[in-house]
């Protein structure tokens, strides 16, 4: 057998050997015609060319597409390797986060004191920042892989608005700043197609930044309608503040990642540099530009404009109890490797009344439920012997378990994990880490004929909590009022509380005439933040207002002013205490 290049030399060899025949009978043929002798001298030029054309350009092309077709081979693998990897580093960080975050919530239910309960939240607070780090990170590392997948499901914009300035309004207060909104009424019960969660993550983040960056002034949401149809509407959202501005010729670097203007503000305000980094990636994929307007020492306006397909049959689902679930006589199976993600949520199921078995690993997890009935399994994705898509396959081939709801407990944030889940045969996700109000939210939904308790309307009827009630400036949180034990427990740390913290303003005077500003600024913020627990909104309030004023050097009338102002409210406060009904006050010195 001939090799294709012999196969090739041959044909070459006979082709010039025709050539050569064909010169030889042209004499013989004169003359000829002027298109002849034309077409003749191009054939001949193309033979003479054709080996020219086959050695340097059409072999060299055909071994760069081989060697294309291989780079491109790998660069896939590579790709493969690398969603695995973040998939693989999502579960590994995110799952400690978990048990951190879990354990917080758990210590927080039954607090001895408003110091503990304040050191909680702190850990709370770090831990959850944290998680938002490590998610900001997996969430720029998908979109500069190219691997984003953004979510198509039915919203309701409210919704999203309503959870944006929860947020928002939290964080505002904390600074002291004043929040306002300029939504349009329609926009409130619009349907619409999109990814919600991520739409809800731009808005965070862009007045996240908003309140971080001013130290006065007002923050302003704003949504509006810039133009729609019956299948689509173009919606403009806006966050502007008042804080410390941008410089035109830095506008167009912040949106790059790890950007901060310089390293003051980093050390001064702290921050990555990865929110706006995102954010515009987020709204370029939504098919948006985000734009900033920014004047130094004034404020800066970020906005952005979307295209959402309008939505239909959405479903609301209200709680007109805001108590947790009986699960009395409910059986869940837990699936999940972690030993210390088993004790949390098993702690937490039971905390709920119901039956929980633990099975470390998927081939677990299939035996349990080939021996006993569940209402419901929540299964970690990723778990020795055999993973959680894998087990959840087996299980839904057991007739018994052919539409029992599967939830999977996943580190895995990306929407085509959740895909994944889905595929399998599970019927939602719980991303981790996992909180009692997201487990009961969970629950609730899936196992819909459960009974609630009825104590915290006794409670909430009772003559304590309505004398409570009456307090002005005094917010008593739900957690409280679970039962009358608890609501008489916290009738003594409010007691304690109003005892302690009566003479702070005397005290904070005497560090100010003594020059000791650090120690009056401690003494200040410490009563923020316990008043803040106790629910004493109005001490709370007026101590932020001292902090602020200390730190920002206001004059001595100022500070005096509002320190006479919250020892009067403290006053108030301790004699609406001791007024209470004597059995109530009785309980409160037990």
């Amino acid at each position: 057998m001939y090799s294709p290049t012999k196969l090739l030399a041959i044909s070459i060899a006979a082709i010039f050997a025709v050539e050569l025949l064909i010169m030889s009978a042209l004499p013989l043929l004169a003359p000829l015609p002027w298109w002849l002798e034309n077409t003749l001298d191009a054939f001949l030029l193309v033979i003479l060319l054709f080996p020219i054309l086959y050695f340097q350009v059409f072999k060299p092309l055909r071994t760069l597409n081989v060697e294309l077709e291989e780079r491109t081979r790998d660069a896939e693998s590579a790709s493969r390797a690398k969603s695995t990897f973040m998939a693989n580093i999502s579960h590994e960080i995110r799952t400690p986060l978990h048990v951190l975050i879990g354990i917080s919530h758990l210590l927080r239910r039954a607090p001895d004191n408003p110091v503990q309960l304040q050191r909680l939240d702190q850990l709370c607070a770090t831990s959850e920042h944290l998680l938002v780090l490590v998610n900001d990170i997996l969430d720029l590392s998908k979109i500069e892989a190219g691997r984003f997948v953004l979510d198509d499901s039915v919203f309701r914009l409210g919704n999203v608005i309503d959870q944006v300035l929860e947020v928002m309004t939290q964080l505002a207060r904390e600074k002291n700043l004043a929040l306002t909104t300029d939504i349009a009424p329609a926009v409130h019960d619009v349907a619409l197609h999109g990814d919600h969660l991520r739409l809800s993550q731009i808005l965070i983040n862009l007045g996240g930044n908003a309140v971080k960056f001013s130290d006065h002034g007002a923050i302003c949401l704003g949504v509006g309608v810039c133009e729609e149809d019956d299948e689509r509407v173009r919606l403009c959202f806006t966050v502007q503040d008042s804080g410390i501005g941008i410089a035109p010729e830095d506008q167009a670097r912040i949106f790059q990642p790890f950007e901060q203007l310089d390293s003051s503000i980093t050390r001064e305000y702290g921050g990555t540099g990865l929110g706006l980094a995102i954010s515009q990636r987020l709204v370029s994929l939504m098919g948006g530009t985000i734009r900033v307007d920014s004047q130094p020492g004034v404020g800066s306006t970020f906005s952005f404009e979307v295209v959402f397909r309008r939505g239909t049959g959405i479903t609301e689902t209200t709680n007109t109890i805001a108590t947790e679930p009986d699960l009395a006589g409910i059986r869940i199976l837990v699936a999940e490797d972690h030993p210390l993600s088993q004790e949390i949520i098993l702690e937490m199921l039971e905390d709920l009344g119901c039956h929980a078995d633990i099975a470390a690993d998927g081939l677990e997890a299939v035996e349990c439920a080939l021996k006993h009935s569940y209402d419901l399994i929540l299964m970690d994705m990723q778990m020795p012997k055999m993973d959680g898509l894998a087990a959840t396959r087996a299980i839904r081939e057991l007739p018994q378990h052919s539409d029992m709801p599967i939830v999977a407990l996943t580190a895995n944030a990306f929407v085509e994990d959740r895909q994944r889940c889905c595929e399998a045969g599970m019927n939602d996700y719980l991303s981790k880490p996992v909180t009692s109000a997201k487990l009961v939210s969970t629950l609730s939904h899936w196992l819909p004929d459960l009974a609630f308790h009825e104590g915290a309307n006794q409670v909430g009827d009772s003559e304590l909590s309505i004398a409570l009630a009456k307090i002005p400036g005094l917010d008593v949180a739900q957690s409280w009022r679970r039962s009358m034990v608890r609501l008489n427990h916290y009738l003594a740390l409010l007691d304690k509380f109003v005892k302690l913290h009566a003479g702070d303003m005397e005290l904070l005077r005497e560090h100010l005439a003594a020059g000791e500003i650090s120690a009056a600024d401690t003494l200040a913020h410490n009563l923020k933040g316990i008043s803040g627990l106790i629910g004493a909104r109005q001490v709370e309030v007026l101590a932020a207002e001292l902090v602020q004023a200390l730190r920002s050097g206001s004059n001595q009338a100022k500070i005096s002013a509002l320190a006479v102002a919250c020892e009067s409210e403290l006053a108030r406060l301790t004699e609406s205490v001791r007024t209470l009904p004597l059995r109530f006050a009785d309980a409160a010195g037990a």
